[in-house]
């Protein structure tokens, strides 16, 4: 009987516990939203891509980019972003780790080895590399609304249009360790007033 009358406390501490364990991502720089559809692309290594940004937090952690379609069609294919200072061919001053992108349309999230340091109004560049044989179409949008950068191709600056990203930093995750304190916490406080009634 008691176990019925504490299943939706144990349930809730469940849930609490499970979306606690995911990392969130701080969004600090965005061309544009998860749900636009984006059609137009501009296919690597054909093009050497760069998109400028100027931050406003001193870190970046992750990019999120628009891949269109790998070609040959549903292939796979392995792509890096750098982070440059100042200029489209500036110093690199980190790059993320390699994802394996497979397939069509979907965004994928691309994250630097740690929060990589960096000056608040300055002006940075990521770069979207392919680390292996294929083409990729990259998401951009003409006009777009972001003015904190532009797109440049092939070492050319397009004033009007950007890739689709978004960037910024990972929260972290609430220790697991914390939550189950809280939890149990929360069930003794929630069976003391049930007994008491």
């Amino acid at each position: 009987m008691r176990w019925k009358q504490y299943s939706g406390i144990a349930v809730a501490l469940w849930l609490v516990i499970e979306n606690g364990m995911g990392q969130g991502l701080l969004v600090d720089q965005a061309s544009g939203t998860l749900a636009e559809t984006i059609v137009n692309g501009s296919v690597i290594p054909q093009n050497d891509l760069a998109q400028s940004f100027t931050r406003s937090l001193s870190a970046v952690a992750f990019v999120q980019l628009r891949t269109l379609i790998t070609l040959p069609s549903g292939g796979t294919v392995t792509l890096v972003v750098n982070l440059r200072d100042g200029a489209y061919n500036g110093p690199i001053i980190s790059s993320t780790t390699a994802v394996d992108i497979i397939g069509f349309a979907d965004i994928g999230t691309f994250y630097f080895p740690d929060n990589i340091p960096v000056t608040p109004g300055q002006l940075y560049f990521f770069q979207p590399v392919l680390q292996s044989n294929g083409s990729l179409s990259i998401g951009t949008k003409s006009p777009s609304p972001y003015t904190n950068g532009d797109l440049w191709t092939n070492g050319l600056r397009d004033p009007n249009a950007d890739l689709w990203f978004r960037e910024g930093v990972v929260v972290p995750e609430p220790g697991a360790v914390w939550l189950f304190v809280l939890g149990c916490i929360a069930f003794l406080w929630r069976w003391r007033v049930g007994t008491r009634s």
